[in-house]
């Protein structure tokens, strides 16, 4: 049986809605982060949204310090009329660091450093800054900020991981799964081979039935073998031999159940 490990352990992002926002409004852009997140079947991120009333009115450096007083030291969204208008929530940042104000990207430690963005490029947007592929000074720089960031600095644009499709994206999205023997198929046609650098001697992909069934796009890859699978209760799932471990991508279109939101988010 294709054995896909169930997604665990996926980051949270805490989200504050400031003000009073249309029903449809905050369906939309919930339906907009679950495009970006590709959350229905491999989430990149959740996000909790919170209506505390004691954030409400309070300007974003405000809630930053209430967030640090509380020991959430970790970026987060606000949600503000910016929801409505243009489907984007700010992701606020930090206080910029004394190494910023030296080197001339804010012009002190006053300085809140936040974004307005997209709300389906807010998942890859944080991940891009998790793993330091690009970092939010550049991406403020890229909507028309000018350094040094000035305590009222103003964005002209609002960032849309420059202008990516994003429904596109979502079938770029990879992954790594347990395929037994009989339900994979290999081949040595050089055809094959010769998309590989360095060259195996083989490859494999799921068979076109299974792929079907399990949302999954089937192409030729390199298979490695396949090894034990700890589960979440803590035993472990074994495989028969000549079991393999097979890349390939989501099925976007497949019709995956409607994503859950976390407990206690609106």
């Amino acid at each position: 049986m294709v054995y896909i490990s169930p997604p665990t352990n996926v980051p949270k992002l805490n989200a504050y809605v400031t003000t009073s926002l249309p029903e449809d409004a905050l369906a939309k852009l919930k339906k907009a982060f679950e495009l970006g997140a590709c959350s229905r079947f491999s989430p990149i991120l959740e996000m909790v949204i919170k209506d505390d009333p004691s954030y409400h009115d309070k300007s974003h450096a405000e809630i930053r310090r209430a967030e640090d007083a509380a020991g959430r030291t970790d970026g987060f969204v606000i949600i503000d009329n910016h929801a409505a208008s243009d489907v984007a929530v700010w992701y606020v940042d930090s206080f910029a660091t004394q190494d910023q104000v030296d080197s001339d990207e804010a012009e002190s430690v006053n300085v809140l450093i936040k974004i307005l963005v997209k709300a389906e490029c807010l998942p890859l947007t944080w991940v891009n800054y998790e793993i330091a592929n690009i970092d939010i000074m550049e991406d403020l720089d890229n909507c028309g900020v000018e350094m040094p960031l000035t305590e009222d600095y103003e964005q002209s644009t609002i960032s849309n991981c420059g202008g990516m499709d994003m429904e596109e994206q979502q079938s770029h999205q990879q992954l790594w799964f347990t395929a037994e023997p009989g339900e994979f198929e290999e081949s040595t046609d050089p055809d094959h081979l010769d998309n590989f650098r360095p060259r195996p001697e083989k490859v494999a992909k799921l068979y076109e039935n299974l792929a079907k069934e399990n949302g999954i796009v089937a192409n030729w890859t390199i298979p490695s073998p396949a090894r034990s699978v700890k589960l979440p209760d803590g035993s472990k799932k074994t495989f028969p031999e000549g079991s393999i471990i097979l890349q390939h991508t989501w099925n976007p279109q497949f019709p995956w159940p409607e994503y859950k939101w976390p407990e206690g988010s609106l």
